[in-house]
């Protein structure tokens, strides 16, 4: 994969860390913070006492998923490549000892590299970004590298699949997914696109003991959206993971990503699908 040195002034997450607070605390003045924006929490996933049941040194790790609301449904109209980020997650753990760190996607980045103007999108940018300055100094976690665009490289797997329904292929992934040990949630409508969310504890472990701040795209993201004559399905690129810091310097890590894209790779092709660029 190519990639270009980039400015430390984007991130692909913008957090920053409580000190003297439990989990349970810093959890509670979040979704203060959340509900003072207009954000509602749809779920919380304790991916910390899941990943534990597979490796005990894990910390405790939270993620709130948000509902989907109106600058997520106009960011997935604009691009629906977008579902590979929303609705957001915020992600909460105790990595550092003695701190609880709390982080979203930094929309500066993500949605400038998605192509999303519109000023819904932008609304709920900046409503994620004053979640996190309202609870402490902001901290942009830069990526190392960023994608040459030459590379031709998507943040997307994108697939098509010739008939069919996007009811349908959902069920399809989502049996696929747990044929392959992933745990599935129920799925996201965001307008006309569907959002699936798997995660599988190994995989977040060997992701998030290297880089804890990807938990921004966390869990895995899936979605299905009707077209004519058919269903696009894709998934977020695992390999996007690697631009972050340490990632690419861990081989074990490395080796998951690969692992993890061939999985998601496999998925998208058994359900039908065919590789698939937007103009095709």
């Amino acid at each position: 994969m190519a990639v270009l040195m980039i400015s430390g002034t984007l991130a692909q997450s913008l957090e920053t860390t409580l000190r003297g607070v439990g989990v349970a605390e810093a959890q509670a003045r979040v979704e203060a913070a959340l509900a003072a924006q207009g954000l509602k929490v749809a779920r919380t996933l304790n991916l910390g006492g899941q990943v534990k049941n597979f490796k005990a040194d894990f910390p405790d790790y939270l993620l709130l998923v948000l509902e989907p609301e109106e600058g997520t449904l106009a960011a997935v109209q604009e691009n629906f490549m977008t579902a590979i980020i929303l609705p957001p997650t915020v992600y909460l753990h105790a990595a550092q000892p003695g701190a609880v760190t709390v982080g979203t996607f930094d929309p500066d980045l993500m949605f400038g590299m998605l192509g999303v103007k519109n000023t819904k999108s932008r609304l709920l940018g900046a409503k994620l970004k004053a979640v996190i300055y309202s609870l402490g100094l902001p901290r942009r976690v830069a990526p190392a590298m960023m994608p040459d665009p030459r590379s031709g490289m998507m943040p997307v797997l994108l697939y098509q699949v010739e008939g069919g329904s996007a009811e349908e292929l959902t069920l399809l992934i989502e049996s696929e997914l747990s044929s392959n040990g992933l745990n599935v949630l129920p799925a996201v409508k965001m307008g006309n696109v569907t959002g699936i969310h798997p995660c599988k504890s190994e995989w977040a472990y060997q992701m998030f003991m290297t880089q804890p701040a990807g938990g921004f795209a966390a869990p895995c993201r899936f979605f299905v959206m009707p077209v004519q004559g058919g269903v696009l399905v894709g998934a977020i690129e695992p390999m996007l993971m690697s631009i972050m810091p340490g990632v690419a310097q861990s081989q074990p890590t490395m080796s998951m990503l690969q692992e993890a894209r061939r999985v998601m790779s496999q998925i998208l092709e058994a359900v039908g699908g065919r590789p698939y660029r937007p103009g095709q």
